[in-house]
């Protein structure tokens, strides 16, 4: 009798198939595959035992396109290669809080007033955001009476934005100024038993320059007033 060993020795290398996958970063700026979501459909003769990536952790520095090289390798050690494209993407919308509703009086003798407030400052998953202020006035600025909308506005490095937007309101509490002119006494016309008398207009002061000024007692300049005291009174309102 004699004994024959016969070997089967497989040296057929796997055939390593790769596709393309685009990965979306997490609110952490980062994001991981495994080797089977770039695997497109790799063989082998007999039976692909593993499979690696050559890399499967992503963040912010990696977005864009990076080539991932796939190796697959058979039951007997035999390995073969692929690379796949790994699209890394941000569509995380960056995040912006801006300060509460301001309400203030307006500054003595101005029709407004400087606010000063903490300009809202953006922040992203991903480093490279930036916050610019896009309606309203900056901070410190004269801010007129009434209401004024300040809206800020932050963009990511992948053109992601988020906005927020607060109001300023100045109200006028000042009142307006009013200076009669002083007491006037006069002699009876010739033959009247009254008066022709002019006088000055009563000189109005207001903070906005929107005050009106009215006559509610007593008769206009040049009329005739009568013998006797006659009260003449004038009233100021805001415009």
């Amino acid at each position: 009798d004699c004994v024959a060993v016969v070997t089967v020795v497989d040296n057929i290398a796997p055939t390593a198939t790769c596709q393309n996958i685009t990965i979306q970063l997490n609110a952490g700026g980062t994001a991981s595959i495994s080797a089977a979501q770039i695997d497109g459909g790799s063989t082998d003769n007999c039976t692909v035992a593993s499979m690696s990536a050559s890399q499967i952790s992503f963040d912010c520095t990696d977005l864009g396109a990076n080539t991932v090289t796939l190796t697959v390798t058979d039951q007997s050690g035999n390995q073969s290669t692929c690379n796949a494209t790994v699209t890394v993407v941000d569509n995380i919308l960056p995040q912006i809080t801006c300060p509460a509703n301001i309400t203030v009086n307006n500054d003595a003798g101005i029709c407004g007033a400087v606010v000063n407030y903490a300009a809202p400052v953006g922040t992203d998953n991903c480093a490279g955001s930036t916050t610019t202020r896009t309606a309203g006035l900056a901070s410190g600025s004269l801010f007129p009476v009434g209401t004024t909308t300040v809206t800020y506005l932050v963009t990511d490095a992948s053109g992601n934005t988020a906005n927020c937007s607060f109001n300023v309101t100045v109200n006028d509490n000042e009142a307006p100024t009013l200076t009669c002119p002083a007491n006037i006494t006069v002699n009876v016309d010739a033959g009247s038993c009254g008066a022709v008398v002019n006088y000055p207009a009563p000189t109005a002061n207001d903070n906005c320059g929107n005050a009106t000024i009215s006559r509610t007692v007593g008769p206009a300049s040049g009329a005739t007033f009568p013998l006797g005291t006659t009260v003449v009174a004038y009233e100021i309102t805001h415009g």
